[in-house]
């Protein structure tokens, strides 16, 4: 499968399921459901694939580190999630990941700096600023800083995803280890969710859970074949996305972050044209 489809239908489940953790009643809660579903999801599939999960130490070493960064991702998630609007979070979370990703893919990644290149960057960059610098009416204390923690640590994942396999593991049952590392720092940070939640919520989180496996797997499948920088600009497309469901969900997306997520799109479109 080509990069490009790869990556915009992977941002497309990842705001999908953004969007159903966001209609929670409990987001904290519905986080650690949704993430032990997606690990016990891709665990199970990890006894039949043949060869090895990772040929070496460091590549399992690099996977270990991509979970700490994932623990810290849901924890911060939840957090932004409930101060404030889906929309202009989720735009401010991909948007600070890509400028930490971007320049490291650069300097350590051998990836090349062309002036198109440059220039989508810009335009995804200008767009994030179009969306300013705070939610609006209704936002809790630090939105901008939770969204801001929450970029730093999808900007730490993806690296140390990449530099694993980079080095040949494979990306079933790295994420699976990735999972098994970020599980238990949610339950010691949140505790398990109650009774009464999982039954009244299990639909949603089961259905989030999965679509959450399958956009990292299909995120990961991308990284193989792809860039760091590359991959992770062209999936911020999924601010786009992020921002027509937050339209389902009631919120009130504003023209400049309308334009703003428009711009992101089109720098992300700049970045993979050939």
């Amino acid at each position: 499968m080509a990069l490009a489809p790869l990556v915009l239908m992977s941002a497309l489940l990842h705001a999908l399921w953004n969007a159903l953790l966001k209609k929670a009643s409990d987001i904290e809660a519905a986080s650690g459901g949704i993430l032990a579903i997606s690990f016990l999801a891709t665990a199970a599939i990890c006894p039949f694939l043949p060869g090895r999960a990772f040929p070496s130490g460091t590549s399992l070493a690099w996977g270990l580190g991509a979970g700490a960064f994932e623990g810290l991702y849901f924890l911060a998630l939840a957090r932004a999630l409930r101060t404030s609007p889906l929309g202009w979070s989720y735009t401010w979370m991909r948007g600070g990941s890509l400028l930490l990703v971007w320049p490291v893919s650069v300097l350590l990644l051998g990836e090349s700096l062309r002036l198109s290149s440059a220039l989508a960057v810009g335009t995804v960059g200008a767009g994030l600023a179009f969306m300013g610098l705070a939610p609006g009416r209704g936002a809790g204390r630090g939105s901008l800083a939770w969204a801001a923690s929450v970029g730093a640590a999808i900007a730490g994942y993806t690296l140390c995803y990449k530099f694993s396999l980079a080095r040949g593991a494979q990306a079933i049952p790295l994420y699976a280890t990735s999972m098994a590392v970020s599980l238990p720092i949610q339950i010691l940070a949140r505790g398990f969710p109650r009774p009464d939640f999982v039954s009244s919520q299990r639909a949603l989180v089961l259905g989030a859970g999965l679509l959450c496996t399958a956009s990292f797997l299909l995120y990961l499948e991308a990284l193989a074949l792809g860039g760091a920088g590359l991959v992770a600009t062209l999936r911020n497309t999924s601010v786009v996305f992020a921002v027509v469901f937050s339209r389902a969900l009631g919120e009130r997306p504003t023209f400049r972050q309308w334009a703003g997520a428009c711009l992101v799109a089109a720098g992300a479109a700049g970045l993979a044209w050939p």
